[in-house]
Parts: C-alpha cells; structure tokens; sequence
C-alpha cells in the first residue's frame, strides 16, 4: 500500500542514481526517489525501513508528509548520489573545531 496523493508529481532537483533491489541495504537518512512504471511518485529521505526491507517509511521532500512503501507495491527505488557540502577555502581539522588555543 502506497500512502501518497495520486496527483502529486515528485520533482526531483538530482537525478535517479542508483537503483536499490534490496530495501534492507538503506540507512535511515539516505535519499531517494520512488518511481512506478519509469515516474517518480516521491521522493525524499528514508525515515525507516523493516529489518528485512520489505517496508520503508519515507519523510517525503516540500513537507508532503510521511509515506509507507510496501516493497511488494510494484515500485522502484533509486538512491540519490549523496551531496558533499563544503564552504569554499576553509579546511576542517578534526578535534580542533570550536576549541579555544591556549598560550
């Protein structure tokens, strides 16, 4: 059972990546995208899933909502590539960010 509006098209800003068969190799946070017959229905970020991954819950992207995904729905899940986030000229060292030097 597929819990999400029917009329509602997801529009994804990064494309499909990965296909994932196996629900059970998805971490909570990881993006994705669910399409049906080569449409997206929804996407946005697994919420959670069943240990044997024949269910996921997804936290869908503009605030639409929670979604359940039943592996068993004839759907396809797609991992997005995961996004890196660095602000241009500065170098995180680990351990020393936010502590004060010492004299």
């Amino acid at each position: 059972m597929t819990v999400c509006a029917p009329d509602l098209r997801a529009r994804s800003p990064w494309p499909a990546r990965e296909p994932v068969a196996n629900w059970a190799t998805l971490s909570p946070a990881d993006e994705v995208e669910i399409r049906r017959d080569g449409r997206a229905v929804a996407s946005g970020r697994v919420d959670m899933r069943a240990p044997d991954g024949s269910v996921i819950w997804l936290i869908q992207d503009a605030g639409r909502g929670r979604a359940l995904f039943l592996h068993s729905d004839d759907v396809m899940v797609y991992r997005r590539a995961r996004r890196h986030i660095a602000s241009p000229g500065r170098t995180r060292i680990p351990g020393e960010a936010g502590q004060a030097r010492r004299p």
